[in-house]
């Protein structure tokens, strides 16, 4: 084929080989790849050994349960630590919301070229009871 993976050549309009029509839809800029390969890179030369301990033992364990790892996890953690200076961020620091300054601009449509939904009208006759009961309950033996 001699194509370039198309997540490199065209990162904000190609994800995932779908074609997407928002240019606010995952913006993926030069310095995100960096930083990520930067980052593997340095995981990969430093501590490979511990890394691949721990994610084999993530992979055959059961469901991917990271209490059956935890030896493994300490390992690469100090390593981590030890050899790049990297902490393992708290329980929870990750999904907190946190705000960016950026120049970027605000989208025109958030709602991703859809029209906003219109709102639900208010019902205006006075709700009874449903006739023959409700579904839920339709099979009782």
């Amino acid at each position: 084929m001699g194509e370039k993976n198309t997540m490199e050549v065209n990162c904000d309009q190609q994800i995932f080989g779908y074609q997407h029509s928002s240019k606010y839809l995952l913006l993926c800029t030069t310095e995100e790849r960096n930083s990520y390969r930067f980052g593997t890179r340095q995981i990969k030369g430093n501590c490979a050994e511990s890394f691949t301990e721990y994610w084999t033992c993530l992979d055959y364990s059961n469901l991917a349960e990271l209490r059956h790892c935890r030896k493994q996890q300490k390992e690469f953690d100090n390593c981590v630590l030890e050899k790049l200076g990297w902490e393992r961020p708290e329980l929870g620091d990750l999904s907190k919301v946190t705000k960016v300054a950026t120049s970027r601009p605000l989208p025109e449509n958030p709602y991703l070229s859809r029209p906003r939904p219109e709102p639900n009208t208010p019902i205006q006759a006075e709700l009874q009871p449903s006739k023959h009961g409700s579904r839920l309950f339709f099979w009782n033996w």
